[in-house]
């Protein structure tokens, strides 16, 4: 999209169309149709943006409680984050009294950092998404709070930063987006993380996001720095790096939406044992933030491998960093064996879940005998060194 087709779908033609479309349903086989329609009655140009930009808010809708009045780019929408992480990020800048935010986008995180902090700045240096963030933040009535600079950060870090005063804090999402690798090359990011990491001669807390799939114990081996993972739903979407005053522990693992945190400060375990009457999946915070032996210690467990992130112990434990299941039947791998065993117990309808083992749930479904009725769970990992298929429910 350009700066003109967005302007375009702001005028009063184009905000009458995106109405119409809005109560359309555009499924796949219908979107030709919609298109052919519309098009009889406005601009070529204006109806594909609008069918755009009208699909762009309906797949906002995971992310944005208000996402049909928001305005999305793909790669924009991509890359924000959800409302709900964002304002959990937020949370650590309340009544800061000035926030820079660099790199803000179409203003995902502006948005949420202003309502939290006093005033936000907000700085990017593609005309179309700076745009957008203000129109966003127009549309949430938070334009107020937000000071919008079209720039490129690293030039007004080096040069225009201090003529606003005293900076309180800095949140900073460098770009991520040239290919799924870069997201785990730190120096590939625009601005590089090294360039990030130096905001702290400049203000006295700074916020980095960066990709969960960052190797942070290589890059950060000596800085000083809190990574905190950041989990919705049980899936990682995002890790921040907090320095300078932010920091407040070396890792943190934090589920949301319920907001329970889990820190390296605590009892860890290093102990090994056989596989019990209940085997435990930690939340992929909890293994990306290298807590997994935090954890053991927290609940009183032990790891079934030192290889494998599965806990195990002869209790159930209530955690909300843990998803329990009852051990039925431990079998050494072998697919005769496990066969055998499924068609004993009646078995058709599995969930298949795997750490450490040779085969994708793809590759073994197929050659599974599924007869009867009851259902399982199969958990195929390694435990002391073997490969095992733990039934469990």
């Amino acid at each position: 999209m350009t700066p003109e087709q967005f302007h375009a779908l702001r005028t009063e033609q184009g905000q009458e169309l995106l109405s119409h479309l809005a109560a359309e349903a555009m499924e796949e086989g219908e979107l030709l149709g919609v298109l052919e329609r519309y098009r009889r009655q406005y601009p070529a140009e204006l109806v594909n943006t609008a069918v755009d930009m009208t699909q762009l808010r309906r797949r906002g809708r995971a992310k944005f409680a208000a996402a049909d009045t928001l305005w999305f780019t793909r790669e924009g929408l991509e890359m924000a984050s959800s409302e709900t992480v964002a304002r959990h990020t937020a949370g650590r800048f309340a009544r800061v009294p000035r926030v820079l935010d660099l790199c803000c986008g179409i203003g995902g995180d502006a948005l949420a950092l202003a309502e939290a902090a006093e005033k936000v700045v907000a700085i990017d240096r593609d005309p179309l998404t700076l745009e957008m963030a203000r129109a966003n933040a127009k549309a949430l009535h938070l334009e107020p709070q937000i000071d919008f600079v079209r720039a490129d950060v690293t030039e007004f870090v080096a040069g225009g930063a201090m003529l606003l005063g005293p900076v309180a804090a800095i949140f900073i999402d460098p770009s991520r987006r040239e290919s799924v690798a870069a997201a785990r090359r730190p120096e590939s990011y625009s601005p590089p993380l090294s360039w990030c990491l130096g905001l702290t001669g400049i203000a006295p807390r700074v916020g980095i996001k960066v990709s969960p799939a960052l190797n942070y114990v290589t890059v950060l081996m000596n800085i000083l720095a809190e990574v905190e993972i950041i989990s919705l739903r049980g899936e990682c979407k995002e890790a921040m790096l907090w320095l300078g005053d932010f920091r407040t522990c070396a890792r943190r693992a934090t589920l949301l939406p319920g907001g329970d945190s889990l820190t390296d400060a605590g009892p860890t375990s290093d102990a090994l044992g056989a596989i019990g009457a209940w085997i435990y999946e930690p939340d992929g915070a909890v293994i990306r933030a290298h807590l997994v032996q935090r954890l053991a210690g927290e609940c009183g467990l032990w790891r079934i491998d030192p290889e494998i992130a599965y806990l195990s112990g002869d209790r159930e434990v209530a955690s909300p960093f843990l998803r329990g299941y009852r051990v039925q039947e431990i079998i050494p791998w072998g697919l005769k064996r496990l066969n055998a065993a499924l068609v004993a117990r009646g078995i058709r309808q599995v969930t298949i879940k795997k750490r450490g083992f040779p085969l994708t749930p793809d590759q073994l479904r197929p050659k599974l005998k599924l007869t009867g009725k009851a259902k399982a769970t199969l958990i195929c990992t390694k435990a002391h060194g073997e490969h095992v298929v733990v039934l469990a429910e």
